[in-house]
């Protein structure tokens, strides 16, 4: 390189980190084409804005997000028009001009209190740009900041001819202070907001705020000047008398699953928007001593039923909540119950069943407990009388139930005590009871769906039943609950004892009920085997001095069937003679019963089967077959195999030939080797195969070490099967539509396949949907009892059924909008007309009449529209609208201000 060599610096352009935001604001701009003219929007489509499009833009560290906001219409074959209208032929370019789409929007005075959007209700503009922080640590933190940037903004939109308005959160978003521009080259808008939190007097009054409007246009009140367009919304909530929702205890709503209310009533407010349309100035007056705004006279009201989520949890929140891992539990639900009750249970140390075994006389055979018991059981925390006529109840729900009801109705008195209710009050309560808890006479006993649980009218549903409703009749006494299960294990060992009927068995275990339900089946079997045996061990008894107890009968068996002395067995004659001996007639013997098994049962032995070999498991399955020819053998002492064969399995012996079928000719197959190996022995002495008190004793000693989780976890098939068939039962109240109807059917089917597979998350998904149901239900039973209170104190016309119901759907719509549903959504609304019959009826509701002037002055919340046509900055300029919407609440006051200028300087800066 040669020592003389000189570099020349052409370029000097240093770009600034605003000159970098204002580059690519500029290509956002150019990005969504809008340069020149936007389309003006029908006023007969309904829109709603939607952020459509985000981008995020740097200012040094700083990162502003930029929105863009447009109106899509809620009607999906509307279309938003994309461009402005197009000069005609005739129009020429002197004598036309499409309208500055911003200042036709303010002006538009349609634009009232039916839009819901912030931005159009604030400015009264359908689009566009938001510029705000993208994080929280990132805030245009003052006025200065906010022009600098809006300055920027302002070159950018001259330079592109974007017509559609910027706007620039100050601080946080939260605090609503906002800057905003739109221009069209010739005039101009300015956007500004004001919030107050220290209230002044002056901003309270539609007079006070026409006169700070006027001031912030700068100018004063002349006789010249257009009149201002003004449109108000009132907004008054009124409280709904609200007493907390007595539940009357009655012995049939102690049969069905409880609904309603948890705690208080759905709704404690009424909520009424009071809407005066666009009116002209001195049209109505409003200062701080005088309103003519009567809430009876606005052009419409927009009406609300307000409460909180938690107010509007029902019951079934309560009964399903416990199989949620997230609920918070009153008492320690991984206990054994006993344990769980502690000093409230009194248990005494059973001896075996086996050593209570007597057989001097076989009608004085014991096994287990027998005694009367009066010492043992609990005795709280809930009346152990209440506990013991309500199991009761559950194992006989037929006939006169007196005990039942005198508790009942002392529980019903002991909630009532300390508290002072009106007549109307009770009154009141009653007639929401009598809608909560409805019975639907025409209810059948099929599911909606194949539910693997007990069936409806079995012991095991009626416990389950019983154990929900004790978490909410009894909800101030979480060991409730456990203390109806020990109960319910004292009456089922002495109904056992005594060998009364526990629970509905049709043709042995029904395996499409859940695995409590089986088991209560299976100790319901045992019974039954346990009095078959003590008859035919009386009957043995008096023929001979037998002292087995051991002694099994099948189903032919009873109580008439005659033995005599040293039958070996014999049941009964056969009516046919023995092959091997002709002369000898063949006897039927006693057999033994096979043992029923349920769904675990079934489980455990195939377990067992397949770990042993090949003639293990033949010789296991083979085992009642070879307690027949045992039986058989001892019946029949001269009997040969044919002779078995022609008793047992027909199909294998051929009367007319006096031949064996060829498969039971197979040499040394296990039916010849079986025949060939047994003894003759009587039923009487042989082992049991159904070992009921063995297996009675094995249920027993699991109900008792069960846990809570554990009790809980066996009635939750039947617990959500009988919540969703009660829904349905309680929908049928005031009529399901078709839609609903197949909504529960489909929710059924998913219920159908939880109960099989016990599926957790279709458990919950079936939570949730009860619980929303059951919500949805309870605010319409509430809202027909507070119109029907209504209805008898206002005076004549009265509002139709349909009006009553078409009122009632909406406010419920509406309520579960603001709980549900998607934000995006608009959110419905039940307008009415204050002299109507409905809205005459609401007003009684809501006892709207009996407002003062005074609450009228002040309101919840006061709303004000101020559009008004005025020349400014000169008298000389052109007349433009200009617009104040200002939001009256109790703790702050907002304006927001829409201000026009026809003077348009592009190199100026924003204030």
């Amino acid at each position: 390189m040669e020592e003389n060599t000189v570099f020349e610096i052409n370029d000097f352009t240093i770009v600034t980190e605003m000159e970098h935001f204002g580059a690519a604001f500029e290509g956002i701009i150019q990005k969504y084409e809008f340069a020149g003219r936007r389309p003006c929007l029908a006023d007969d489509i309904k829109y709603r804005m939607v952020v459509t499009d985000t981008n995020v833009v740097s200012i040094g560290e700083n990162k502003l997000r930029i929105d863009l906001m447009q109106p899509v219409p809620l009607n999906p074959e509307h279309t938003l028009p994309q461009t402005a209208p197009e000069v005609t032929e005739d129009e020429t370019e002197d004598s036309y001009f499409a309208p500055f789409t911003v200042a036709e929007e303010i002006a538009n005075t349609k634009h009232g209190f039916e839009c819901t959007d912030s931005f159009v209700l604030k400015f009264g503009i359908r689009e566009c740009i938001i510029v705000s922080p993208n994080d929280p640590t990132c805030r245009l933190t003052d006025e200065n900041q906010v022009n600098t940037v809006m300055g920027n903004i302002r070159t950018v939109m001259h330079s592109c001819r974007c017509e559609v308005p910027v706007f620039c959160y100050i601080k946080d978003e939260t605090l609503d202070m906002i800057a905003g521009y739109a221009s069209d080259g010739n005039s101009s808008y300015k956007f500004s907001s004001v919030v107050l939190r220290n209230i002044n007097n002056r901003h309270c009054t539609m007079h006070d705020l026409l006169n700070m409007f006027k001031e912030n246009l700068g100018t004063t009140i002349s006789a010249f000047h257009e009149e201002v367009r003004m449109s108000s919304r009132f907004t008054h909530v009124v409280p709904l008398k609200q007493n907390d929702y007595l539940r009357n205890h009655t012995v049939d709503s102690f049969g069905v699953l409880a609904t309603g209310p948890s705690a208080s009533l759905p709704f404690d407010t009424l909520e009424v928007a009071a809407t005066w349309r666009f009116f002209r100035e001195n049209s109505l007056t409003e200062n701080r001593g005088h309103s003519d705004f009567d809430i009876n006279y606005a052009n419409h009201w927009s009406v609300k039923i307000k409460s909180t989520k938690s107010s509007l949890l029902g019951v079934f929140d309560e009964i399903l909540g416990v199989y949620k891992e997230d609920t918070r539990k009153a008492i320690r639900s991984d206990l054994n119950c006993a344990a769980i009750l502690g000093k409230h249970f009194t248990q005494k140390d059973l001896p075996n069943a086996f050593q209570k075994l007597t057989v001097n006389s076989a009608s004085e055979v014991k096994i287990g407990k027998h005694g009367e018991i009066d010492d043992d059981g609990t005795n709280g925390p809930m009346s152990p009388a209440l506990m013991r006529s309500w199991v009761e109840y559950i194992f006989n729900n037929q006939g006169e139930h007196e005990v039942l009801s005198h508790e009942l109705n002392l529980l019903n008195a002991a909630s009532m005590s300390g508290e002072q209710y009106s007549e109307e009050d009770l009154v009141n309560n009653v007639k929401l009871d009598t809608l909560f808890n409805y019975k639907d006479p025409k209810m059948v006993n099929s599911f909606l769906a194949p539910y693997k649980c007990a069936k409806k009218r079995t012991t095991s549903w009626r416990l389950s039943v019983a154990l929900a409703n004790a978490r909410v009749f009894l909800k101030d006494q979480p060991r409730a609950e456990p203390q109806l299960w020990i109960e319910f294990l004292l009456a089922l060992r002495k109904k056992y004892e005594k060998m009364e009927t526990v629970e509905y068995v049709n043709n042995g275990i029904d395996h499409l009920q859940c695995a409590f339900s089986q088991k209560m089946q299976m100790l319901q079997m045992c019974i039954d085997a346990r009095q078959k045996r003590h008859k035919m061990f009386d009957s043995a008894h008096s023929a001979s001095n037998t002292s087995d107890e051991f002694f099994d009968a099948n189903d032919s068996f009873n109580a008439d069937t005659t033995l005599e002395p040293n039958n070996e067995g014999r049941l009964k004659l056969a009516g046919m003679n023995l092959v091997g001996n002709s002369s000898q007639p063949m006897y039927i013997p006693i057999t033994q019963d096979s043992c029923p098994l349920t769904d675990e049962m079934i489980d455990a032995r195939n377990e067992h089967l397949f770990s042993l070999d090949e003639e293990e498991r033949v010789n296991l399955q083979m085992e009642l077959v070879k307690s027949d020819m045992q039986s058989f053998k001892a019946a029949n002492p001269d009997s040969v195999f044919a002779d078995f064969l022609r008793w047992h399995s027909p199909k294998d012996y051929d009367e007319a030939t006096d031949s064996i079928s060829e498969r039971m000719l197979i040499p040394n197959n296990v039916w010849i080797r079986s025949w060939e190996a047994a003894q003759p022995i009587p039923v009487a002495s042989q082992a049991r195969i159904f070992n009921d008190t063995k297996i009675a004793e094995e249920i027993f000693e699991l109900f008792n070490a069960a846990t809570l989780d554990q009790v809980r976890e066996w009635m939750k098939p039947s617990i959500f099967a009988a919540t969703l068939e009660r829904l349905t039962e309680i929908q049928s109240s005031y009529g399901v539509s078709e839609e609903k109807q197949k909504q529960n059917v489909k929710i059924a089917k998913v219920l159908a396949s939880a109960t099989m597979n016990k599926s957790a998350s279709e458990y919950d998904e079936i939570a949730r949907y009860c619980s929303q149901v059951e919500m949805i239900h309870n605010m319409k039973v509430h809202l027909i009892q507070l119109v029907q209170n209504a209805k008898e104190k206002m005076h004549p016309p009265h509002p139709s059924e349909s009006e009553v119901q078409a009122a009632i759907k909406q406010l419920v719509n509406i309520a579960v909008h603001n709980l549900w549903e998607d934000s995006e959504k608009e959110e419905p609304e039940l307008i009415v007309k204050p002299q109507d019959p409905i809205g005459r009826a609401l007003a009684s509701m809501g006892k709207l009449n009996e407002l003062t002037e005074q609450q009228l002055i002040k309101g919840h919340r006061k709303e004000y529209i101020f559009i008004w046509d005025f020349k400014r900055p000169s008298t000389t300029s052109l007349p433009m609208s200009h617009r104040m919407y200002a939001d009256l609440r109790q703790d702050k006051h907002s304006l927001y201000f829409a201000v026009g200028n026809d003077c348009n300087f592009s190199n100026a800066s924003f204030l």
